[in-house]
């Protein structure tokens, strides 16, 4: 399904990626949004955004795991549920996703 520029969701999605952006950008996240972002090869409105693809998805996973363990930072699952308005059990599905694939990537190497 493709959205026309003057769609509703369309906007409603552009709020959303607008509101987390700046919503990192409040608490001096940028920097490593950015870095997730580069080493993925995927933009901060597609990693903030709605989309699921595989690619967005294991970026938006990515940070969600490195905010979480930040030793900074210390995230709830409900604080970044929050930040990134989703459920904090989709957030934590996410983590637990990266973590796998982070094993995985340990068993090849």
């Amino acid at each position: 399904m493709t959205m026309r520029s003057d769609d509703p969701d369309r906007h409603h999605a552009d709020t959303l990626t607008q509101c987390v952006l700046d919503a990192l950008s409040e608490r001096d996240l940028v920097e490593l949004l950015d870095q997730v972002c580069h080493r993925r090869a995927v933009t901060p409105a597609e990693v903030c955004g709605l989309v699921r693809t595989r690619a967005i998805s294991h970026a938006r996973h990515e940070l969600w795991w490195r905010l979480r363990h930040h030793p900074d930072l210390l995230f709830s699952l409900e604080e970044l549920g929050r930040l990134f308005q989703r459920h904090h059990s989709t957030v934590l599905h996410g983590i637990r996703s990266h973590e796998r694939r982070l094993a995985q990537d340990l068993l090849i190497t």
